[in-house]
């Protein structure tokens, strides 16, 4: 019972860090202004070429953010959730109390995910709000629920990135910067390895795509999508393997599942045999 409102506690203390966190807002305008922006371009366009996806419009709204923004946000979340409590000296404070660290851990890590969560599903609610007040009705609804879930667990992989590289840093600004260079970095790295494999098919190295943190994050939600509507043809894919959607979606849920899982564990294994008033390496 303790320890479930000391975790309680801490999920909604990182709730309200995160909204007074100034590059954490910004992330999040930028979200919604692209959102607002995509459907106004779309409006613009003429009527012959967004007639066959009037009634799917709302997924556009959704995978947009999902392919970029959504991780540049969670790893930005996930690199401030550790650093600037040792920058502010407040991991002091919240560890002379009766908490443990894994209840720390937990309750921290557990707010960083609400608040994504809370962004995605945010978000979507737009895109779906947008899209039906433009083209009308909207088609295959049932997918919303589903789809934003898979969005919010594509997310992971990069907010435990920036989680670990905050714990180990300690520096929130310096753990955001090498966070998101490993993510454009894997990103580039992914892009010409398609750019290579699309001239020269070259299967072991689309395989080795698959390795990259980028591969499952910025395809998850759109693989998942192009499972249950192969006729849409607006999904982008990248790469060369001829794999069917529904077997994509799963490598990629596990390829998330990994490097989640390793970055968790390398932030809880410096949480918990480091000093907590170090604030840097």
């Amino acid at each position: 019972m303790r320890a479930g409102r000391a975790i309680s506690t801490l999920i909604l203390y990182e709730l309200r860090r995160a909204v007074a966190r100034r590059r954490i807002i910004l992330l999040v305008a930028l979200i919604f202004l692209a959102e607002a922006g995509l459907y106004l371009v779309l409006t613009r366009l003429p009527a012959t070429l967004t007639a066959q996806i009037q009634g799917y419009a709302w997924i556009i709204g959704v995978l947009v953010p999902s392919t970029l923004l959504v991780h540049v946000l969670a790893l930005t979340i996930g690199a401030s959730a550790f650093s600037e409590e040792y920058e502010m000296g407040t991991a002091d404070f919240w560890l002379t109390k009766p908490l443990t660290r894994l209840e720390y851990f937990i309750g921290k890590t557990a707010g960083s995910i609400a608040f994504t969560a809370l962004i995605v599903t945010t978000y979507t609610s737009l895109a779906l709000a947008l899209s039906t007040w433009i083209f009308g009705p909207q088609q295959r609804l049932d997918l919303v629920a589903p789809t934003t879930l898979h969005t919010i667990y594509s997310a992971l992989a990069f907010l435990f990135i920036g989680l670990a590289a905050g714990e180990l840093l300690r520096r929130s600004m310096f753990a955001t910067i090498i966070a998101a260079l490993g993510f454009f970095a894997s990103l580039i790295t992914e892009f010409y390895i398609s750019i290579v494999t699309f001239f020269t098919p070259d299967q072991a190295l689309a395989d080795a795509a698959r390795l990259l943190p980028t591969w499952g994050a910025t395809r998850l939600t759109s693989t998942y999508i192009q499972s249950q509507l192969p006729m849409l043809a607006l999904i982008p894919t990248l790469g060369t393997a001829p794999t069917p959607a529904f077997v994509e979606t799963w490598q990629a849920a596990l390829n998330i599942a990994l490097y989640t899982a390793a970055f968790c564990a390398a932030a809880l294994i410096r949480l918990a045999r480091s000093d907590v008033t170090r604030r840097a390496l």
